[in-house]
C-alpha cells in the first residue's frame, strides 16, 4: 500500500514544471501540490527552478501593479520596442 501511494505522489521534472506553472496561476489543486511537494523535496533542481520562478512572478505582478507610469515614460518604452520589432 505504501509503495502504490508513493507511486501515485511521483512525477517527473516535466511534470513538475507543469505544477509550477499551475501554482503560479492559482490553479493547482491538494493533491497536485502534494505532488509538487514531495518532487521538490527530493529533487534540488525543481525546487530552484520552483523559487526562482515564484520570484519572477512575484516581481511581475509588482510591475503590473504599478501601471502608472508618465506618458514620456511610456512613449520612450513603445520607442524602443519599435526598434527592435522592425
Amino acid at each position: 500500500m505504501k509503495k502504490l501511494m508513493m507511486k501515485y505522489f511521483m512525477v517527473n521534472c516535466k511534470e513538475a514544471t507543469f505544477l509550477m506553472a499551475k501554482k503560479e496561476e492559482g490553479k493547482l489543486g491538494l493533491i497536485d501540490n502534494m505532488k509538487l511537494s514531495v518532487h521538490t523535496s527530493m529533487c534540488s533542481l525543481c525546487k530552484k527552478f520552483e523559487k526562482q520562478t515564484t520570484h519572477i512572478g512575484n516581481e511581475s505582478r509588482h510591475v503590473h501593479a504599478a501601471d502608472n507610469l508618465p506618458a514620456i515614460a511610456k512613449d520612450k518604452i513603445e520607442k524602443i520596442l519599435g526598434e527592435y520589432s522592425s
